[in-house]
C-alpha cells in the first residue's frame, strides 16, 4: 500500500469537505453536518494513520471511507436525497476532482499486490 497516497487522499477530503461545510451550513442544514463529519472522520482516520502506522485498521477505515465519499457524491449527483440533500446536484470541477483524489486514495488501499518470482535454478 502506498500510505503516502492514501495520507494526501485523506487530508485533501478532509480539507475540501471542511472548506465546503459552511456553505452547505447555510444551504440545508443536514448536508452541512454531513459536510462537518465528513471531514471530522478523514481527519481522524488521517492522524490515526500517521499515529499508528503499523496498525491495519487506519488504513482500511480510511480506504472506506474515501470509497463512501464517492458513492455518496455519486449518489447526489444522480438523484435528490432527503433530508441530506433536496435538490439533485449538477458535477462540478471540485467535486470530480476531490473524487479522483479520493479514488487514488481507495486504490493504494486495495490494489492487489504483485510480486516478481524468479526461479532459483542456473540461467
Amino acid at each position: 500500500m502506498n500510505r503516502t497516497v492514501l495520507l494526501l487522499a485523506g487530508a485533501v477530503s478532509a480539507g475540501v469537505h471542511a472548506g465546503l461545510a459552511p456553505e452547505h451550513l447555510h444551504e440545508w442544514p443536514p448536508l452541512g453536518g454531513a459536510f462537518v463529519a465528513s471531514a471530522a472522520a478523514a481527519a481522524l482516520a488521517v492522524a490515526a494513520l500517521v499515529l499508528r502506522p503499523e496498525s491495519l485498521w487506519p488504513p482500511r477505515i480510511l480506504g472506506a471511507l474515501l470509497g463512501g465519499l464517492i458513492v455518496a457524491y455519486a449518489l447526489t449527483r444522480l438523484a435528490a436525497l432527503p433530508p441530506l440533500d433536496p435538490d439533485r446536484e449538477p458535477l462540478d470541477l471540485l467535486g470530480v476532482c476531490t473524487c479522483a483524489a479520493e479514488a487514488a486514495g481507495l486504490l493504494a488501499v486495495v490494489r492487489p499486490r504483485f510480486t516478481l518470482v524468479t526461479s532459483g535454478g542456473p540461467t
